[in-house]
């Protein structure tokens, strides 16, 4: 008994001290919050500080807290200082005001093992190799010449992937749109990043294959996961979550793939070297300006970071391109009002003589509403990607230490009702009203980010948004299959790096140009 009894005597002298130390660490968080005059926010707690107030949709819960504390708000993960920014207001001061400060990425596990050691144009850290690897990517690899000279090839894809889609849907079979559109857009991007002929046999067979699609799947699925490890450092080691195992397993699939089309490229340029053959109607991939760029002031790209943009072209452009375009079918679906006008539009601009082609679209405002439209309210990267201070500044007043870490919540932003009438609903004549540009200088709008880390594939996420869409509604009468009423059609998010819909949209398409079509296809 004696035994027994000092043994519970010891349990409570040790709950006692340990509930002694949470409540002062509690208090002196809470003064040294206060001390360096950051702005409002919930008190966190020791070692996981607001970690537990975050749920699945991380964006919804930054829009459920701002409503308390406002739209500068500062929390504490795990051990990582964070702001998160919730007005257009507040966006353009740290994406703006202070871009340079604001300019850099935090390392994560995501960084380090999906993107070659932050190799990639999104992860870089902010400084000399990023600017460098920028300047290649925006000024040589991903031009508005090197779109045009593929104009025709994304013709064809289109056209193939539409009559294929087509025909499924014969009988009133209805089709999984986003398997269509990632087959379609992955096509595009790989056509633009290795043209023909380059790929081996077994790196052609590996892109259509069920494993990398699912490795695809996991890529993004692991790059949008809270790991632990990165914001409570000493539980990194033991990746309780298991994330880090799968991440290594899955970059070494990926770095596979990417290393079999260098692998290509480089045999085909000493092939060539040898014969001295020359193609006059072969156009340059983009892994050729790459891999054949010369060395300069600066250097060359290294192997690391040609995979890093190779995978953001790849992988990136075809998930954020179809989850737009699955998002913006389903408004309309939902909404045969708006449907019906963008319909509309297009018989008077372009006809039902012919189909759409990317070069209508500047001629097509309707369409671009819808565009903004379905980017306001479905942006899919609802936080932006985060950026990191290199420095202590001040913003709205506060003091914000260095190495903390931003998020830009847009998903409040394009939702505020003090810059959105009926904020809510899906209404693209709102931007025949009031212009808005997606170049990062409207920040009510800001589907692309802004300033020096605004995301360089804008122009082929908007040249594959607005010409696939209008290529669909042109094409086809689109609806729900069976007994499915679109009041009851399912538009929840699923949590991710990017926002797709929960609940894969299914949908019967049936020909409205059916000869014009099938002419154009040929």
């Amino acid at each position: 008994m004696e035994e027994g009894r000092g043994h519970s005597v010891t349990v409570l002298q040790v709950s006692f001290f340990t509930a002694a130390a949470l409540f002062i660490g509690f208090l002196l968080i809470k003064k040294l919050k206060v001390s360096k005059r950051l702005p409002p926010g919930p008190t966190p707690w020791p070692v996981v500080g607001n970690l537990l107030l975050l749920g699945t949709l991380p964006h919804v819960s930054f829009a459920d807290l701002a409503e308390r504390y406002g739209p500068l708000m500062s929390m504490r993960i795990g051990s990582v200082n964070c702001l998160i920014v919730s007005s257009a207001k507040y966006a353009e001061v740290v994406l703006k005001t202070n871009d340079r400060t604001w300019a850099s990425r935090p390392r994560t596990s995501q960084s380090e093992l999906l993107c070659y050691g932050s190799s990639d144009m999104s992860s870089m850290p902010y400084g000399h190799r990023w600017r460098y690897a920028r300047k290649i990517f925006t000024l040589e690899v991903l031009t508005n010449k090197r779109l045009a000279d593929f104009q025709s090839s994304r013709r064809l894809i289109v056209l193939r992937a539409l009559n294929t889609m087509l025909d499924e849907c014969s009988g009133g079979r209805a089709v999984r749109v986003d398997l269509v559109l990632r087959k379609m857009i992955m096509s595009i991007v790989s056509k633009m990043l290795m043209n023909k002929g380059t790929l081996s046999d077994r790196a052609e067979a590996l892109k259509d294959s069920d494993d990398f699609q699912q490795t695809i799947k996991e890529l993004f699925e692991l790059s949008g996961v809270f790991n632990l490890g990165d914001y409570i450092p000493w539980l990194d080691r033991f990746d309780l979550q298991g994330y880090k195992k799968r991440m290594r397993i899955t970059a070494k699939k990926a770095d596979e793939f990417l290393q079999g089309i260098i692998d290509d490229h480089l045999e085909r340029h000493k092939l060539r070297k040898e014969t001295s053959e020359k193609d006059e109607d072969y156009i340059q991939d983009m892994v050729d300006v790459m891999l054949t760029r010369p060395r300069d002031a600066d250097g060359t790209l290294t192997l690391d970071e040609i995979k890093g943009m190779m995978e953001n072209v790849l992988f990136a452009g075809t998930d954020t391109s179809a989850d737009t375009v699955e998002w913006a079918l389903s408004e309309l679906i939902r909404n045969p009002r708006v449907l019906q006008k963008a319909q509309e539009e297009l018989d008077s601009k372009v006809g039902r003589e012919r189909l759409v082609e990317e070069d209508d679209v500047p001629n097509l405002p309707y369409l671009q509403a819808v565009v903004k439209e379905t980017f306001r309210l479905h942006a899919v990267a609802p936080l932006l990607v985060p950026h990191e201070s290199t420095e202590a500044c001040t913003i709205g007043g506060y003091e914000i230490p260095a190495k903390t870490r931003l998020f830009v919540n847009i998903f409040v932003i394009h939702r505020d009702p003090e810059r959105w009438e009926k904020p809510l609903d899906f209404y693209p004549e709102r931007f025949l009203k009031q212009d808005k540009d997606l170049n990062g200088t409207d920040f009510d709008l800001l589907p692309f980010g802004s300033g020096r880390r605004m995301c360089p594939g804008k122009n082929l996420g908007l040249l594959s948004v607005h010409w696939i869409l209008a290529v669909l509604i042109h094409a086809c009468e689109w609806s729900l299959p069976g007994e499915q009423r679109i009041e009851d059609l399912d538009m929840s998010e699923t949590p991710g790096l990017t926002i797709g819909r929960k609940t894969p949209l299914e949908a019967v398409a049936v020909r409205r140009l059916a000869e014009v079509i099938g002419n154009s296809a040929n």
